[in-house]
Formats: structure tokens, C-alpha cells, sequence
């Protein structure tokens, strides 16, 4: 046999429990046990600080070198250097490449970095490629003669990463400092 609760029978029944429950129960909403607004870090309408920049010193890549860096020369003591005026254009390296004699094609290597202070020209005549840099705004970077098959199909970047490696090590091997005045 069913028996039903009448509504105010359930509803004195969810009353006992609820007093009982805010008496005898740990409360765990309100403000009393709410996190402190420290702990969570800032309102949604604070703005949150830019954390702080660190540069580590050490020795720096060969490619930064297009950075501003007034011991530039020091760094590479060894470096062929080639000195441009803006506006000034420069032969910098004549390759040959003859299909069959076991050479491998060698090409002038500009890092990206360099392109905006640089600009690097290729004319190509039967077997030989001249490279020439033209000056565009004053500063310093490093270049370097690399073989042409570790180079994409433009021969503007690597070609993967190990390709990457060898035309950095290449450069770090007989770099060419330009100049830029």
C-alpha cells in the first residue's frame, strides 16, 4: 500500500533539515569559507602586470648579429668584412658550378634578419652565379657562403632544421661580416 506525503508534511520535512543542516552541517558556500580575492589574483576588471623580461648574457648566435651591437667586430675578429654605403652595390662572391665535376654549388647565405638591412642580388650567367648586396639602411649582420643544396627552393632560408644546423656552423666557420654605413 502507497501512502502519499501531503505537501506540508514534505514541506515541514525539507524545513527540519535545512535548520538542522545551517546548524549542525559545515557550510561550504558564503563568504565565509570563500577564497581570499589575494589567492586568485585580480578581479576580472583589474589589469594583470606584464611579468618581468630576463635576458640571459652568453654567447650570442650568429644570426643575431643583425642586432645592434657595438662589439660586433670583436665578436668576429675573422670575418672577411664588406663594407657598404646605403644605396651602394657590391659584388660579394662569384660561384661556378659544372654539372659532373663533383663540386657541390656553393651560394652566398643571408639570414631573414639581415633582409631588411640588406637587399642579396643573383645574376646568373651559363654555369656562374654572381652574388651582389646592396645596402639598404645602416647596420651590421652576418653571411656567409654556404652549399646551395641546404637551401629551400628560392635559396632564401634552410631547408629543415639539419639543414638549418649545417648552414649555421658553415657561417660560424667563415662568416662574412657586412657593414652597412
Amino acid at each position: 500500500m502507497k501512502t502519499k506525503l501531503s505537501p506540508t508534511i514534505a514541506i515541514a520535512f525539507a524545513a527540519a533539515l535545512i535548520s538542522l543542516c545551517t546548524t549542525g552541517c559545515e557550510n561550504t558556500q558564503g563568504a565565509v569559507n570563500a577564497p581570499k580575492a589575494s589567492s586568485l589574483g585580480p578581479a576580472k576588471d583589474e589589469i594583470e602586470p606584464a611579468p618581468k623580461s630576463t635576458s640571459f648574457g652568453g654567447k650570442k648566435d650568429v644570426f643575431q648579429a643583425a642586432e645592434y651591437s657595438p662589439g660586433i667586430l670583436e665578436a668576429f675578429p675573422h670575418a672577411r668584412q664588406i663594407r657598404l654605403q646605403v644605396g651602394e652595390l657590391l659584388e660579394v662572391y662569384r660561384g661556378r658550378n659544372v654539372p659532373g665535376d663533383g663540386a657541390p654549388e656553393m651560394a652566398f647565405y643571408l639570414p631573414t634578419e639581415a633582409t631588411s638591412m640588406v637587399q642579396l642580388i643573383v645574376e646568373s650567367r651559363g654555369f656562374t652565379k654572381t652574388y651582389f648586396l646592396r645596402g639598404l639602411v645602416e647596420g651590421e649582420t652576418v653571411g656567409g657562403v654556404v652549399e646551395r643544396r641546404w637551401l629551400d627552393g628560392p635559396g632564401t632560408g634552410p631547408d629543415n632544421p639539419a639543414d638549418e644546423a649545417r648552414i649555421q656552423k658553415a657561417v660560424r666557420g667563415e662568416p662574412f661580416l657586412i657593414l652597412v654605413q
